[in-house]
């Protein structure tokens, strides 16, 4: 096969994007039952919570309305990985971001527009947040587990 630049590229981009939440980090740290112990999942905050149960679920539906008392709907949920979780907001000039995600996660959040969706491949706490040029910064929660533990 000739590899063209476009190739190389296109290979090589889409090997990055697997290994940023989707991909494995082959220097984890295992202890004696298998589990990853390479980073913090703060799970054990769901012990503080009552959070929205929507495992077994394909797909999530997170609105934003961050005048709202609870800008965020759900807030918090507990989420299976790779669980499709789609985000909307009212102002094309919103964007989510990662407040605060588990170190193997490298998702970046949107830039713009009105919605955005993702599937995070790591358990663990994530914090959300969401800004827009007219309201304070609001933060929400989703939980991320396992459905096989």
């Amino acid at each position: 096969m000739m590899w063209t630049r476009r190739t190389f590229i296109a290979t090589t981009s889409g090997g990055a994007f697997l290994a940023g939440c989707l991909g494995a980090d082959d220097s984890s740290e295992t202890d004696d039952s298998g589990e990853d112990e390479s980073y913090d999942t703060r799970l054990d905050e769901l012990d503080n919570v009552d959070p929205i149960d929507r495992t077994g679920e394909e797909t999530v539906e997170i609105a934003i309305s961050p005048t709202d008392d609870q800008p965020f709907d759900p807030d918090p949920v507990l989420v299976d990985t790779l669980a499709r979780l789609d985000w909307s907001w009212p102002t094309s000039d919103g964007e989510i971001y990662p407040a605060d995600t588990p170190d193997p996660c490298q998702w970046s959040g949107s830039d713009g527009g009105t919605s955005h969706s993702w599937e995070f491949a790591f358990e663990g706490l994530y914090e959300i947040g969401y800004t827009d040029p007219t309201v304070e910064e609001v933060v929400g929660s989703v939980f991320v587990v396992d459905p096989d533990r």
